[in-house]
């Protein structure tokens, strides 16, 4: 990834953790509002460019994310929560197996970082039934992203 592609996706990271721990659950109907109006959106380009198939699949999975998201918001975080524990254990796995031979302490601390900070989230997600949890999900993501950009920073 290029430097600036880094350092946007780390900005966002921080963003994302900010309006985890200040809107707290709310935040998760924020997104499901966003994804349903994005889909319809999208559908609706899809249908302007002859692509009706694809676009009235867009447009009904906005729609029933709208209307619908509401009751289905608890296995979206479920969902999430065991994509994130995903990716940070397969991002382990890759840092333990490719990236940590040779490396200093300090180094392999910064490797290592990111995906056990990405294993906290989906934990924390995981147990989403209090306001807490949404603060500490926060704060993880907030250094996830600060991580990412010092180490955007640090790149040539």
């Amino acid at each position: 990834m290029k430097k600036s592609d880094i350092v946007i996706s780390a900005i966002f990271t921080i963003a994302i953790g900010v309006l985890l721990m200040i809107m707290k659950g709310e935040m998760i109907s924020v997104f499901m509002t966003i994804v349903g109006v994005s889909l319809i959106v999208l559908g609706l380009i899809d249908l302007l460019q002859s692509n009706v198939p694809l676009a009235v699949v867009k447009l009904v999975v906005g729609a029933v994310v709208i209307f619908f998201g509401w009751t289905i918001v608890s296995a979206v975080v479920y969902i999430l929560a065991a994509f994130v524990l995903i990716v940070g254990v397969l991002t382990l796995y890759d840092c333990v197996r490719f990236r940590l031979r040779c490396v200093r302490g300090i180094d392999a601390l910064k490797i290592l970082s990111t995906p056990i900070i990405c294993i906290l989230i989906g934990l924390v997600l995981f147990f989403n039934k209090w306001d807490w949890v949404f603060v500490v999900a926060g704060f993880f993501t907030i250094i996830e992203g600060g991580l990412l950009l010092l180490d955007a920073l640090g790149r040539p």
